[in-house]
């Protein structure tokens, strides 16, 4: 009988450990919530309810594999990215992790651009020099911190923080350190020039080894907390995003997912390194050893309409009823959300614009204006920004017939009309909304030798998968480029009057 996989998918609101078998059906899930802090620009989370809720979730799948009689082989790691963790040789934690979308240490990457030109960096490690990124959030603790920096043993990722509970070594793949600003993109390992550049020490890194690598077998505290076979390996599948690609069938030229979450990214997959002259996008290492991916993120996305969810429509209780009605209220919107416009940067903004200071806007608001206008103006939002990075990849590498899309918004049919309509191309969404647990069991299975290539794995887990294909609708294309242009505007007078940094400084 062929063993099962569990996949860990650590995300930023939520991990799910998810029971496979060999054949990529979904056998049982356990999935947690937890709450990242939020002051300002900065965003923790307290690494403690990683721990927990790994536990949980792995107690809860090996009950369900002991009751159901199936025998676990492996366990594959994939997580949120560019979260930075300061732990001890023992692994405990010496402070909350500053994730990814923390914006403070903006101030950390002037610094460093007095050391080393942003063009520099960005074609040594594909990045921008930014405070999305590792390095700075590891500045900013030496400079605000030094007794924990002092202390640390090693400054890791959520990923590396989940495989270190699970393993008791400290390790990390390309695709983690890709999102550091501390790994050169073309040789895959960490580069002094760059460490320097930062004032860093090399010893606070851990090792880099390949996406898909085995790494250890459990810990006794795992096995301990729970009840899993000692024996079973830990394979490192690398970041949610590049996982994602490998799950949506993003393995070759040409091809382009979006994929909505707490935030948004758009990646393509890349042979070689690629370039964009005015740094809007990112080159990242692939999950696929070797390869890369073009890639730009939006920092807010799923996690704004769930705001709006939150504090407007406190009045219903939380359930299925109160999705049909925010979806049913979008619905009865016009297209154009009854011209309201949103700038979707409630946490500052990644591509194209690069700028941490930002802020999220609603433009051309008036009394006649519903609650469904509101709804349907995030999403649209939403589907523009994207559009613009979709927009700016699309010139880097080619023609773009076709995106994957996947994601908690993927569900709401209006959604990924919407898409199809801003990005004027056909948007495809696969009856599995989950794309990241998938490209790491993919890996898994590749690395286990169950196949010989990504592409053969996808094709026989998905490749006769069921999938919706939503073409654009040609009489709202020229209404979404007028929005587009619009929104464009809307931004450039704001920022060129310098309103977001005199907010700031209010």
């Amino acid at each position: 009988m062929k063993k099962h996989i569990v996949v860990v998918d650590v995300g930023t609101q939520s991990m799910r450990t998810i029971l496979y078998d060999r054949l990529g059906n979904s056998l049982f899930t356990s999935q947690k919530g937890y709450s990242p802090i939020f002051k300002g620009i900065e965003v923790e989370q307290d690494p403690r309810t990683f721990k927990e809720t790994l536990f949980l979730t792995l107690k809860e799948v090996a009950d369900y594999a002991n009751n159901q009689h199936l025998e676990i082989e492996s366990i594959s790691v994939t997580s949120q990215r560019a979260s930075i963790i300061p732990v001890n040789k023992h692994g405990k934690v010496l402070h909350n992790a500053i994730t990814w979308q923390d914006r403070r240490s903006y101030q950390q990457c002037n610094q460093v651009k007095e050391r080393m030109s942003m063009e520099d960096i960005y074609q040594l490690t594909g990045l921008r020099l930014d405070s999305y990124f590792s390095a700075p959030k590891m500045l900013w603790l030496k400079q605000n911190m030094p007794e924990i920096y002092e202390d640390a043993y090693k400054i890791i990722g959520a990923q590396d923080y989940i495989v270190h509970i699970l393993t008791n070594k400290f390790v990390t793949d390309s695709t983690q350190a890709a999102r550091t600003l501390l790994m050169n993109i073309r040789t895959f390992e960490w580069d002094d020039t760059l460490i320097a550049a930062f004032g860093l020490k090399r010893s606070l890194l851990p090792e880099i080894v390949k996406p898909g690598s085995i790494v250890g077998t459990l810990s006794s505290q795992i096995v301990e907390k729970t009840g899993l076979k000692s024996n079973i390996e830990v394979i490192i599948a690398g970041g949610d995003q590049q996982c994602a690609a490998v799950g949506l069938n993003v393995l070759r030229p040409g091809t382009l997912e979006a994929n909505i979450g707490t935030g948004s990214f758009i990646i393509a997959y890349a042979e070689e390194p690629v370039f964009d002259e005015n740094m809007r996008v990112l080159c990242s290492a692939s999950a696929i050893p070797g390869k890369w991916i073009v890639e730009a993120g939006l920092l807010t996305s799923g996690n704004i309409y769930a705001w709006f969810r939150e504090q407007f429509y406190k009045d219903i209780p939380e359930g299925e009823y109160l999705f049909q009605l925010i979806n049913e209220e979008v619905k009865a919107s016009k297209v154009g959300a009854n011209g309201l416009v949103l700038i979707p940067h409630f946490k500052g903004s990644a591509a194209p614009y690069w700028n941490p200071l930002s802020k999220g806007l609603f433009f051309n608001v008036s009394l006649e204006h519903t609650r469904g206008d509101f709804a349907r103006a995030i999403l649209e939002g939403i589907a523009l920004e994207m559009a613009e990075n979709i927009e700016l990849i699309g010139n880097l590498i080619g023609y773009v017939d076709i995106i994957h899309a996947a994601g908690g918004l993927t569900k709401f049919p209006t959604f990924n009309q919407i898409q199809a309509d801003v990005f004027n191309k056909a948007v495809s969404v696969y009856d599995s909304a989950e794309a990241t647990a998938l490209g790491a069991l993919i890996g898994a299975l590749v690395t286990k030798g169950d196949y010989a290539t990504h592409e053969s794995a996808f094709l026989a887990l998905r490749g006769k998968a069921k999938k919706i294909t939503y073409h654009a609708n040609t009489t709202n294309i020229f209404l979404y480029t007028k929005m587009l242009r619009t929104k464009k505007h809307l931004y450039n007078a704001i920022n060129d009057s310098h309103i977001y940094s005199y907010m700031t400084m209010k």
